[in-house]
């Protein structure tokens, strides 16, 4: 199997991979908004086009391999998420850039993101999977521990965000055992969600 086959599906949510005919909708999703906290800079400017343009060229050249969120019952767009620094020869990747609209947060769809993206790694024989966080997003690094995610280290001055502050980025891991162990609590919480 690979990362990005399609049928990536779970609960309400349908992941597939990013392509052009995404940028109208994640352009008025408010994406746009959030990235200045926490985007990194890039080389061709900081304006969505350029970012989008970006994404689109780091997935061709496969540095990466974003995503597209959709929700199923009423085909909504639900959000961005990525798998980034693919090393199949080392089994390991990064799970990151994910948003979903304001709105989705407190849904299934983040829960039923995270739960695609893992149960489709592990199936690839990932045996690591990594998330950088901006130390400041306490949001994001709540939901990682929550998982069993284990905090490495901190990564001092490690980028600079669309918004100009440097960011110190947080690096947590999951291994083996504890990818099962977060894919359970996933699909628990997925289940609670959908069924409520």
């Amino acid at each position: 199997m690979k990362l990005d086959a399609p049928g990536l599906t779970v609960a309400d949510v349908r992941l597939e991979r990013l392509s052009e005919a995404h940028r109208a909708a994640l352009a008025k999703s408010g994406a746009v908004e959030a990235m200045w906290a926490w985007m990194p800079v890039i080389p061709s400017g900081t304006n969505f086009d350029a970012y989008f343009d970006h994404t689109l060229a780091d997935a061709k050249d496969g540095r990466s391999i974003p995503f597209a969120v959709t929700r199923i019952s009423d085909g909504a767009f639900a959000g961005v998420a990525a798998y980034l620094e693919i090393s199949r020869t080392h089994r390991r990747l990064r799970i990151g850039y994910q948003w979903h609209p304001e709105e989705m947060r407190s849904g299934v769809v983040p829960a039923a993101t995270a739960l695609a993206l893992m149960t489709r790694a592990t199936a690839c024989r990932i045996r690591r999977i990594e998330y950088l966080i901006d130390e400041q997003n306490a949001a994001a690094i709540k939901s990682i521990e929550r998982l069993g995610a284990v905090r490495e280290g901190v990564l001092r001055g490690y980028m600079r965000a669309a918004g100009g502050t440097w960011s110190n980025m947080a690096l947590y891991a999951l291994l083996n055992g504890e990818i099962e162990v977060a894919v359970a609590r996933l699909q628990a919480r997925v289940e609670a969600l959908h069924l409520a």
